[in-house]
């Protein structure tokens, strides 16, 4: 690509393979904040280059590495790039906004960037005690608009009824909370992109862009094709050409076929009928031709039979209930290590 492109490429590949069951760890990484170190240890040794693309895949994450991530990038080249061969979705298109470029594939996605917020004072999940309801912060400007637009509340203070009601369900912080990311994330979308446009001569556009990806979409899981994009955010999104297309094919399969990204990770399969046994994961890639780095989940898992209640099983003292095929199995796991590595093994 390199070659092709005349440019220097950082590839940031956090991948999202399904498991059976759900959840397994490892296997789906989001953006965050800890490799900002890695990054700056990646793009050192380029120095200031002229043509920096970013080689991204990913669901989205934390929107606070966004910013100092696309900084730290075009403090080391005169344009920036994003190359998306799938996926980057919310944080992920907030990365894209702060580009010069986007190149699309006919498969690739961004997403709406419209937050889900939570802290310590979000609804308590009553079927986890441990944790807590995420709030989608456009979920509760839809309610207001809901109760005007839909149940014709328009009075002041029957509205003010509509927010006691709310408050009544949330506490109060919490919406605080949700105000605070909702004017964040607007203002982020702003500043990314006066990176590369003219804020004052675009206004109407910035104003455009913005309120699309928060509001217009009214779904956080849409997926903007290209030609969306395109319309939205204008020419600086472009697909491929015909000598970039089969190398950016070709790089994004490398990772696929790595990660194994085509099939679901079935782990009554990997654990057959050991009671435990060592899984290890690689869950990212943060690399350039220089540099590799991998995210590496280390986890003993544990299986147990999961009998049903009516049912009575004889077992000796001492010995474990067996794992006999007609018994379902319920899954524990000890993460002995979540972090991201030198890529020292050639993985």
């Amino acid at each position: 690509m390199e070659q092709v492109r005349g440019s220097r490429v950082l590839c940031y590949f956090l991948p999202d393979r399904e498991t059976f069951p759900p959840g397994v760890p490892g296997f789906s990484t989001q953006l965050h904040t800890e490799p900002h170190l890695l990054f700056f240890d990646q793009v050192r040794p380029i120095g200031k280059t002229k043509q920096l693309d970013l080689f991204l895949y990913t669901r989205g994450g934390m929107v606070d590495s966004v910013w100092p991530l696309v900084m730290l990038l075009r403090e080391h080249c005169e344009k920036l790039t994003v190359i998306v061969p799938f996926r980057a979705h919310s944080g992920g298109t907030l990365i894209c906004l702060g580009a010069d470029e986007i190149i699309m594939t006919e498969l690739a996605e961004l997403s709406p960037i419209d937050p889900t917020t939570g802290n310590q004072f979000n609804p308590t999940d009553p079927t986890n005690p441990q944790g807590r309801f995420g709030i989608s912060v456009e979920d509760v400007t839809a309610y207001f608009a809901l109760s005007e637009e839909r149940a014709g509340i328009t009075d002041k203070t029957h509205k003010l009824d509509v927010f006691r009601e709310l408050t009544s369900k949330v506490h109060p912080l919490a919406l605080g909370n949700v105000q605070r990311v909702y004017m964040q994330i607007r203002r982020l979308a702003q500043r990314l992109l006066a990176l590369h446009m003219n804020e004052q001569k675009s206004a109407h556009k910035f104003k455009e862009i913005i309120e699309a990806l928060t509001e217009k979409f009214y779904s956080h899981l849409h997926a903007i094709s290209r030609t969306e994009a395109v319309s939205l955010l204008g020419d600086w999104v472009r697909a491929p050409d015909a000598r970039e297309e089969p190398v950016i094919w070709n790089l994004f399969s490398s990772y696929v076929n790595t990660l194994e990204l085509r099939s679901k990770f079935v782990l009554p399969e990997f654990m057959g009928d050991e009671p435990i046994r060592d899984l290890r994961v690689i869950g990212g890639f943060l690399e350039t031709t220089e540099l590799s780095h991998i995210y590496e989940t280390r986890i003993k898992v544990m299986q147990r039979p999961n009998i049903p209640a009516n049912i009575q099983v004889q077992v000796p003292p001492g010995q474990p209930l067996p794992l006999v095929p007609w018994v379902g199995r319920m899954y524990d796991y000890g993460v002995q290590k979540m972090a991201w590595i030198l890529n020292e093994g050639g993985d």
